[in-house]
């Protein structure tokens, strides 16, 4: 099992039985005797069940169908970046911030900037006040479900506009089938893959600064001129080591990622104070306090910020699977890695979602025998496993 050669992994000790249970999903429908078979219209579906005497078959109608696509992460974007036209906004501005979740830090520096906190405010407003009018207008007209996929692909395109908070919160939606409906679901995971990229000559410039070069070829003897793939914090590009002439994957950060981030965290966590503040709003608090969510979520959501952080766990990962057969684990380059850049192993491979392959099964079950080794055994665990994030290398690992 193989993931993106630039996705973290972190210790999280109170989530254990969450991510057991969140594995033992995966693998279930996976894994699951049901198969779909056939295409078009509803009526010529079949859900083939495989049972003790061999293949039996019935109908399935397109919720069901939706929903085992959803299931599967079958919607995963496979395009080398998801809607070059959407531009990610972000507030520029200057000043120290804490480098770790700290909520009084933060409200004292955001205080001190109020046209700063306007200015989101009213990129949010603005952003997301075309699909609160869509959303009216159809509950208005009665046609909230009929429009219901459209209205899915209009919040995608929102979320991604308003960056990486708000990419983050739709990816954590669209694998919630108790929230979102089927289509909902399959339409979101595609923020689970690639989104916009920003411009390749200020990257390399962050890659110079970061690691006090003059010019990119001082340490790469070749480098993609466009990321060959781009996430919600950063984007990555194929390189070679002038040193080693090692193929490796250099991701590098968003510009003011940090600061938009940190003042959604604080508009946020504000919202929920003055929740928690409104009588009319206890019995929600008491069922969602968005403070202690935000708390919870901030502070990983700063690891994952610093790529360091990123390289040691890689590491770390890398020697605890290395008596698993077949497991390939990135290897990381400290030397080349800062906070905002990070410079791993170019690993090839389709992803396990994608992969028609005939081990395909076999590799699913040596990823949980690979997931409870890092749950039970070593403490230290990949923390994004969907599908998108597996690969089968050309060797079958």
């Amino acid at each position: 099992v193989s993931g993106s050669s630039t996705r973290q992994t972190m210790w999280w000790p109170r989530r254990g039985r969450r991510l057991a249970v969140g594995v033992l999903w995966w693998v279930v429908r996976r894994t699951s005797p049901l198969r779909v078979v056939g295409s078009g219209a509803p009526s010529r579906r079949r859900l083939v069940v495989r049972g003790a005497e061999g293949w039996s078959s019935g109908t399935m109608d397109e919720s069901t169908a939706q929903m085992m696509r959803a299931l599967r992460g079958q919607g995963m974007n496979q395009d080398e970046r998801q809607m070059e036209g959407v531009k990610m906004q972000v507030v520029e501005m200057e000043g120290e911030l804490p480098l770790r979740y700290d909520p009084e830090r933060l409200a004292s520096y955001f205080e001190a900037r109020p046209g700063a906190v306007a200015k989101r405010i009213a990129q949010i407003a603005t952003t997301g006040s075309g699909l609160v009018g869509a959303l009216a207008w159809d509950a208005v007209r009665g046609q909230l479900q009929d429009a219901e996929v459209r209205r899915a692909e209009t919040l995608r395109r929102t979320l991604i506009s308003l960056g990486p908070f708000f990419i983050k919160l739709g990816q954590a939606l669209s694998i919630r089938p108790d929230v979102l409906s089927p289509a909902a679901m399959v339409e979101l995971q595609q923020l689970c893959d690639k989104v916009p990229s920003f411009d390749s000559e200020l990257a390399f410039a962050t890659l110079c600064d970061e690691l006090g070069l003059g010019a990119v070829s001082e340490a790469f003897s070749s480098i993609t001129d466009e990321p060959v793939a781009a996430a919600s914090l950063g984007q990555v590009y194929k390189a070679t080591l002038r040193e080693t002439g090692e193929v490796v994957a250099v991701k590098i950060q968003r510009p003011f990622v940090l600061e938009t981030v940190s003042l959604d965290l604080y508009l946020t966590r504000a919202f929920g104070e003055l929740l928690r503040a409104l009588p009319a709003a206890k019995e929600l608090v008491r069922r969602v306090d968005v403070v202690a969510l935000v708390d919870e979520f901030a502070s990983r959501f700063y690891d994952e910020l610093d790529y360091q952080v990123e390289c040691e766990n890689g590491e770390r990962m890398r020697a605890d699977m290395r008596s698993l057969p077949r497991v390939v684990i990135p290897k990381n380059y400290p030397r080349y890695t800062t906070r905002r850049v990070h410079v791993a192993e170019w690993v090839e491979g389709e992803k396990l979602s994608q992969s028609n392959a005939g081990d395909v099964l076999d590799l699913v079950n040596l990823g949980v025998v690979t997931y409870l080794t890092q749950l039970l055994d070593t403490g230290l665990f990949h923390a994004d496993p969907h599908p998108g994030n597996m690969l089968r290398t050309p060797d079958g690992d």
